[in-house]
């Protein structure tokens, strides 16, 4: 292979954690026409250490594909990987219809999300090697899958910063006016061209189901989005409280639980942060409170109000407990690494005045596997406390 590049020093050491990304900083300047290129990448002695997707515009300069430097990345190279992905899905997935197929670094795939509703592929490439190679991968997921259609969900901010423009389309087939999947014994209704993310955060399926179990009585579900910890956990509650702060996520709400058959559950269109407030002062009590809201810290600079914001809900949601129930507390910022989200929840739990015991703790779904050495790829923490 004649395209190559070298790292520093610097980038040497840090590649020895083999974590698979190296940034900019620790790359020798290289032949910026290598953009988006499978490369050789050498250490500072001239030792092949591997091969990589290249991107000198990106902060993230290499994106690591293998350690054999000889090794053809060609059709059969993402076939292999494409089939050991599969076969992971087989093993993990149970009674769903949507799951994710791929997830990126953490199946060898670097920048790229597949995840599959049903009969329909919803693709986002995000990253500038990834999209050189796209082709062959629609070209491999339609003779291994053979889906009604193939959907690029490209509007993701991330690809900004690798040089590439945002778009939404449809590559391949056509999608179903109604696309509706199964998730355990609840169906839901998806819009993937329109939905948060590329329709369903996947990321919570198997919480969802699992949630469930907590459920009787009145439950409270925050940040309900399309309500599938509500219409779940309406299968065994009395009364179910969702609470969007959007029109269009409140009628999705209501469109589910009605697909479902769930009377009892009531979607109201309602600032979280307020509602919860109000709740508390009406003195509102709940046997179970859902809290999975949005990534609060998306980047080191919103940190500090990101945990305040938790800390906030978490204490709220802790004063609106019965005696006895259960709060389940979620976060997808991956800046909020675990053990900060346990002190927080300590400081909530020593701030509302009860005494509060830990009975679970929850990543993600297993479609989404982590890969140890890239902790980028385990982000999502879930937490069962019983409030006594």
């Amino acid at each position: 292979m004649g395209d190559k590049v070298t790292l520093t020093a610097k980038g040497e050491r840090w590649h020895r954690t083999r974590h698979p990304w190296v940034y900019r900083d620790d790359v020798k300047p290289a032949d910026e026409a290598l953009a988006g290129r499978v490369v050789r990448v050498e250490s500072p002695s001239g030792r092949a250490l591997g091969q990589a997707f290249f991107n000198p515009r990106s902060k993230i300069a290499l994106r690591w594909l293998t350690d054999n430097p000889e090794e053809p990345v060609d059709r059969g190279f993402w076939a292999s990987r494409l089939e050991a992905a599969l076969d992971l899905r087989r093993r993990v997935v149970e009674d769903s219809s949507a799951f994710r197929l791929i997830y990126s670094e953490a199946d060898g795939f670097p920048g790229l999300i597949v995840d599959r509703y049903g009969e329909v592929l919803v693709v986002q490439s995000l990253s500038m090697g990834i999209e050189q190679v796209l082709p062959i991968l629609l070209d491999l997921l339609q003779e291994k899958l053979k889906p009604a259609a193939i959907v690029a969900r490209n509007d993701s901010s991330v690809r900004a910063l690798e040089g590439l423009p945002q778009e939404k389309k449809v590559l391949q087939g056509s999608v179903p006016e109604q696309l509706e999947i199964q998730e355990g014994q609840a169906r839901f209704r998806v819009d993937v061209m329109q939905g948060h993310k590329t329709g369903l955060y996947l990321d919570q399926r198997e919480n969802r189901i699992w949630a469930a179990g907590y459920a009787r009585g009145r439950v409270l579900d925050a940040f309900a989005y399309q309500g599938g910890f509500s219409v779940h956990a309406a299968a065994r509650a009395e009364e179910v409280l969702a609470l969007e702060d959007s029109a269009a996520a409140v009628e999705r709400v209501t469109e589910n639980a009605r697909l479902n058959g769930r009377a009892q559950v009531r979607a109201e269109r309602a600032n979280a942060f307020d509602r919860l407030r109000e709740l508390e002062r009406g003195g509102e009590r709940f046997d179970l409170v859902i809290l999975d809201p949005p990534a609060f810290a998306k980047n080191r600079t919103q940190l500090q109000d990101a945990l305040r914001g938790y800390l906030e809900i978490n204490l709220r949601a802790l004063r609106l407990v019965k005696s006895g129930g259960i709060l389940i507390t979620c976060s997808c910022s991956y800046l909020v690494r675990e053990e900060l989200f346990a002190e927080l929840l300590q400081r909530a739990a020593a701030d509302s005045g009860r005494s509060v015991r830990l009975r679970e703790v929850r990543l993600q779904a297993r479609d989404h596997p982590i890969l140890v050495t890239h902790p980028e790829s385990r982000y999502l923490k879930c937490a069962a406390l019983e409030v006594t």
